[in-house]
């Protein structure tokens, strides 16, 4: 007796399948624009944020907004293993850095962050485990930059955008 079985993939279960295999791509292009948007602040104090350049605050700020899009597009991805899940929790720990308000609070996101990794199951990807620690560095260079800039003495001044 044989059985026939047949599988019906529909648009949607095909793009939910399609942004989960690419969650590793998310991540590594949300990477990306964090190391771009310290390269864009890292220049715009070196230059002085000067106009002659085309250099402004706001450039470091759009690069920071970038950022946090991207992080937000990572997050509303399911995870569905337990090396997305790693992803999926320091994309939305990135995502609580960069609207940190105060140095407390991006603190508070890099200790969660040590956390995440330290919990994460020794059989997770080498390369998910790499990404997890870059993720983690930007956090401890977001609260090195605060310091170094004196904004977290600032009052209004946000963490780490344009600090």
């Amino acid at each position: 007796m044989t059985k026939n079985i047949t599988i019906i993939n529909t648009p949607a279960s095909e793009a939910t399948g399609r942004a989960q295999s690419y969650l590793f791509e998310h991540f590594c292009e949300l990477m990306t624009r964090v190391f771009m948007a310290f390269e864009k602040e890292e220049w715009a104090e070196d230059a002085g944020f000067d106009i002659a350049f085309g250099q402004s605050v706001s450039d470091a700020d759009a690069a920071w907004r970038l950022v946090a899009i991207r992080a937000e597009t990572v997050t509303a991805v399911q995870p569905l293993s337990v090396n997305d899940l790693v992803l999926h929790r320091m994309a939305g720990l990135i995502s609580r850095a960069v609207s940190a308000t105060s140095l407390a609070a991006l603190e508070a996101v890099q200790s969660r962050a040590v956390h995440c990794i330290a919990q994460a199951p020794a059989h997770i990807a080498a390369p998910v485990r790499d990404l997890a620690d870059e993720a983690q560095t930007c956090i401890d260079q977001m609260i090195e930059h605060a310091l170094t800039s004196g904004s977290c003495e600032r009052p209004g001044a946000g963490l780490p955008l344009a600090a």
